[in-house]
């Protein structure tokens, strides 16, 4: 593979550099955070089942982003352990102080009004993921030729998951950093950046209005101009203090809806904290100025449940967290989106369901629940302590793709809704809900079935599956790949297994699909958990085209590039280009740091 020189109108202004000094620690300094991290942080980051970053992860990140997960990110629970300048030492210890470089800077100023090629996480407000041929510029007839074009590495991260929004002039994304760049898609050169509070790692959205709206994982939500990247407002939607903001937010009617998940599942694993107290929900903003519409909670609020085996009080009802993107039912001013399982006893009839609100209100029009009694934390499990585990022990199922909205070939309108369990649904949406059939795809399990998302065009719905070893709540054989189904029906029309490339179990073997899937005309891509990018025939699943993500590339911003496992953000078409971001460091999964840019040689056809 090549990478193309930027375009000659184009001007790249020289390396904008920030360089940090790493100090370094005593030999007894170093023992000290060895048997810090042992006793404190070991038994999670060293076991790839738990979800944590494993340590070649967590070596990648700078000494303030370790810190900062510590004090008030994710891990803030259980570094309340710890004392301050132990707190200090282990971010000392495992982080990397090494140089980090912005990138080049390009010349002028965008367009006043972005050209939308693919905007929102499913390119669309039904969330089908569908990109026509005409703006995708990527077709069967030249698929095969596609090869990197550049390359763009994230500083002081190990995981890419920001899937980005194109215009004609840039390419939009946020980074674990939080900082949100506004890039070339010729070159990769910045036009601006913006660095928001916390990272950044769902979809932005360009609105008419001429903003870009994103949200961060401290839970605020922003609004900054696409052309300039200077703030328009920010507001916080955090009511709990483990609030957080997972999926992308979704812009319609100059209104903003915002799902709510939170880092309490996590927090759970302290055996003195009083498990559990977050609600999911939708919280809706006016986009003009960030105020606050109205909130939907998904559980009741939370009253005491008794004491676990360490005297802390337990609470209950709580989760059901928002994980993915709303949909918008325009036709009847309906909004559709799945939940998680419950945190804490008793599970409630809003977890694991497919939820329909009034777009106005926020009030319920109907709930179809799929599994009922799932309540589960990371106490729970073969790893976890138990101690705030629930009664209901799982199997942990959620719904963390968001629901599409089809006009299917016979002029009906479906909700189609896969789940962790390895099942699909088809909903009717003018009979609240009801069912109108079901198809398993995979064995599913708590780190099984769909995970992100899938992709329909009205006539086929297509699911990659993520099927890995181990599963609980998995039936049956894993069934890790691509599936296709006829929508009208759920009737399956082709398969494409993917085994695994090795024996041995660890992420360079497994070729689960967990990322979200993408369709465009004749052509469905999908990248796996080892890291392998391919785009598969729409009318048989024939693999037209591969390549493997999981190395090191040299990029346009003097970053050292390296991509890992595809998981989370799924892959972009617009204008002739397949962008991916490559790297994830969750589930002791493979970490990276690059968003890569596909086009076809000059010269294919389209």
């Amino acid at each position: 593979m090549r990478i193309i020189r930027a375009l000659p109108a184009i001007i790249l202004l020289p390396l904008v550099a920030a360089c940090a000094t790493k100090t370094e620690l005593s030999a007894a300094d170093k023992r000290r955070a060895e048997a810090l991290y042992q006793q404190n942080c070991a038994a999670c980051h060293n076991n790839g089942e738990t979800g944590a970053p494993g340590l070649k992860a967590l070596r990648s990140r700078t000494p303030d982003a370790i810190l900062a997960a510590l004090e008030t990110g994710l891990m803030r629970e259980q570094g309340k352990a710890l004392k301050p300048e132990e707190r200090e030492l282990l971010a000392r210890y495992l982080g990397n102080s090494a140089q980090a470089v912005a990138g080049k800077m390009c010349t002028g100023t965008l367009a006043s009004a972005p050209q939308k090629i693919w905007n929102r996480w499913g390119n669309g407000l039904e969330n089908r993921r569908y990109q026509p041929a005409a703006a995708g510029g990527i077709t069967p007839a030249n698929v095969g030729s596609l090869e990197l074009k550049w390359a763009f590495a994230f500083p002081d991260a190990a995981r890419a998951r920001s899937q980005p929004a194109v215009t004609k002039d840039a390419i939009y994304t946020g980074s674990a950093d939080g900082r949100v760049y506004a890039l070339n898609p010729e070159s990769g050169c910045i036009w601006w950046t913006f660095d928001a509070d916390a990272e950044v790692r769902n979809a932005p959205t360009i609105g008419d209005d001429g903003n870009l709206y994103f949200a961060d994982f401290d839970a605020h939500v922003y609004a900054v101009n696409a052309r300039s990247g200077k703030l328009v407002w920010k507001q916080s939607v955090k009511d709990h203090p483990a609030g957080t903001i997972t999926g992308s937010v979704t812009l319609y009617d100059n209104k903003l809806f915002v799902p709510m998940s939170s880092t309490e599942v996590v927090s759970a694993m302290r055996g003195d904290y009083g498990c559990c107290t977050f609600r999911g929900g939708i919280t809706a903003l006016d986009a003009r100025t960030g105020r606050s519409l109205w909130r939907m909670h998904t559980t009741e609020p939370a009253t005491p449940q008794g004491k676990n085996k360490e005297g802390a009080k337990n609470f209950g009802p709580s989760g059901a967290p928002v994980w993915s993107t709303p949909t918008i039912d325009t036709k009847r001013k309906l909004l559709y989106f799945g939940t998680g399982e419950n945190y804490s006893t008793p599970a409630n009839d809003k977890s694991d369901s497919i939820i329909a609100l009034e777009i106005g209100t926020g009030k319920i029009r109907w709930v179809q629940q799929m599994l009922k009694g799932d309540a589960w934390n990371a106490s729970c499990g073969m790893h976890g302590n138990n101690v705030n585990c629930p009664k209901e022990d799982g199997p942990d199922l959620d719904f963390g793709a968001p629901p599409i909205l089809v006009k299917a070939t016979n002029g009906r309108d479906i909700i189609l809704a896969g789940q962790k369990s390895g099942m699909i649904y088809a909903l009717d949406p003018d009979q609240g809900g009801k069912l109108l059939w079901q198809q398993r795809a995979g064995m599913g399990g708590f780190n099984g079935g769909i995970h992100w998302g899938m992709a329909s065009d009205g006539r086929t719905l297509y699911a990659g599956i993520a099927d890995t070893p181990g599963n609980k709540g998995a039936v049956g054989p894993a069934r890790q790949g691509m599936h296709a189904f006829d929508v009208v029906s759920g009737r399956p029309l082709w398969s494409k297994i993917e085994p695994f490339v090795c024996t041995e179990d660890k992420h360079e073997c497994r070729t689960a699909m967990s990322a979200a899937v993408t369709l465009t005309d004749g052509i469905v891509f999908a990248g796996a958990l080892n890291g392998i990018l391919r785009a598969y025939s729409a009318k048989d699943g024939r693999i037209l085209w591969t390549v493997d993500t999981r190395c090191d590339w040299p990029t346009v911003n003097g970053v050292k590039g390296y991509g890992g496992a595809i998981d989370s953000a799924g892959p972009v078409v617009a204008d002739g280009r397949l962008i991916v971001n490559s790297g994830y460091d969750k589930f002791g999964q493979i970490p990276g740091n690059v968003l890569l840019v596909f086009g076809p040689k000059s010269g294919s056809s389209r």
